[in-house]
């Protein structure tokens, strides 16, 4: 049976653990699902005996072994769970679908119902596009409690064929979380999330989401300025074998040149651009698959923010505006960004009013989605538009920017 040791050393072994990733409380908190306080009452040894699962996984996302928690054995066993900690404000949408954790004791010993993954999928589906419209802190606390399930109940009792869909539908989920930890500005827990996923498919043998996860990892290294990082990941993605949709390998080679384009390589950028056009000919569809989102209107999106990259003003303002025309309403919080984006080409362009058009209208949306991606395009329209700062169009948006 596992059973907690000493809770002193615990709490310090963990705090200890956390400091030198360079984590918070609250970045440990977000990354396994709880509160900051209850981070807090674990590193001061404050949890009880019954809260032996909470200490499992907090030790789990840290790297930690079970020993040096003071946990006998691999895992927790005939332990209740603390369900408070778990469970968090659901989006409406997702509150009549969403899962409760059980007691890992229990899980070990029911059976799975292979219903669970198209139910996991169906929801999962419904966040994308709550995300899409009202931004990630509507969906990231179902995420969590979803991601409590698989990994605590559904993994540990599955085998067989029932046990790899589970892994490659927990693997979306997990790269889900990437995605809104990304949009939050939260980058460590968005790499963590990313290898989370990266370690699921890797089981499940799934070759089309390892492609995507590895473009996805790309995507998150050209977020950060690894240039290097992001077309070798790329090219990883595009050397996946087995049948990768389209839609996937179009944003592999997206990933690709937006690498080449913060290295200042213009044509292998532009290369990369139409191998992703051309991949995405004659289907405009929106869909919720992996990669759905690739459409003509995305791909001229990435074309417009690899020509601003590039140093050519003047034609990413006419991509933007080509992309933006076709954007599809399911995707509000993306428009945003890129209506940011066309701003600071209007900057660039040295079009102070149409920069603070775009910018007010781009900002109207950041309200309503709390994108912090968009928040920070935002304040780069406002350096952009220095040399206009006595201008009252300029002022006043400066001031509305500073106040997001």
């Amino acid at each position: 049976m596992g059973q907690l040791a000493q809770h002193y050393s615990a709490g310090e072994a963990i705090s200890a653990a956390r400091r030198a990733r360079g984590w918070t409380q609250q970045q440990l908190a977000d990354i396994c699902g709880y509160s900051q306080s209850t981070i807090s009452r674990l590193e001061r040894g404050r949890q009880s005996a019954r809260d032996v699962d909470v200490l499992a996984l907090v030790a789990d996302r840290l790297g930690m072994a079970a020993s040096e928690v003071g946990l006998a054995g691999d895992a927790p066993h005939n332990a209740d769970v603390n369900r408070r900690d778990f469970l968090g404000t659901t989006t409406a949408a997702a509150a009549s679908l969403t899962i409760l954790p059980t007691p890992a004791s229990a899980a070990a010993r029911r059976p799975v119902n292979p219903a669970v993954v198209g139910h996991l999928k169906q929801l999962r589906a419904t966040l994308v596009q709550s995300d899409g419209l009202y931004g990630p802190h509507a969906a990231i606390s179902a995420v969590h409690d979803h991601l409590a399930v698989i990994e605590q109940q559904l993994l540990p009792a599955a085998r067989g064929p029932l046990r790899r869909e589970i892994l490659q539908t927990g693997a979306e989920w997990a790269e889900f979380t990437g995605w809104l930890y990304e949009d939050l500005g939260r980058s460590e827990q968005a790499l963590w999330w990313s290898d989370r996923a990266m370690e699921w498919v890797q089981e499940a043998d799934d070759p089309v989401r390892q492609a995507f996860i590895l473009m996805r990892k790309a995507q998150q290294s050209v977020g950060l300025g690894q240039q290097q990082r992001a077309v070798g990941l790329a090219s990883a993605a595009l050397r996946v074998r087995g049948d990768v949709p389209a839609r996937i390998r179009a944003s592999a080679h997206l990933q690709a040149a937006h690498g080449h384009a913060l290295i200042g390589g213009e044509l292998p950028a532009l290369r990369a651009l139409d191998a992703a056009q051309t991949l995405v000919e004659g289907d405009e569809t929106v869909n919720d698959q992996l990669g759905g989102y690739c459409n003509h209107a995305y791909v001229h999106a990435q074309r417009a923010t690899c020509y601003l990259r590039l140093g050519k003003p003047t034609d990413a303002v006419t991509t933007y505006r080509q992309a933006i025309d076709h954007w599809p309403a399911t995707y509000r919080r993306e428009r945003g960004l890129h209506l940011a984006r066309l701003a600071t080409a209007h900057a660039a362009d040295r079009a102070p009013d149409a920069a603070c058009a775009t910018a007010m209208e781009a900002l109207e949306i950041s309200r309503e989605t709390e994108s912090r991606r968009t928040t920070a395009e935002l304040r780069r329209v406002v350096t952009g538009l220095a040399p206009w700062r006595r201008v009252a169009m300029v002022r006043e948006l400066s001031e509305a920017v500073a106040a997001v």
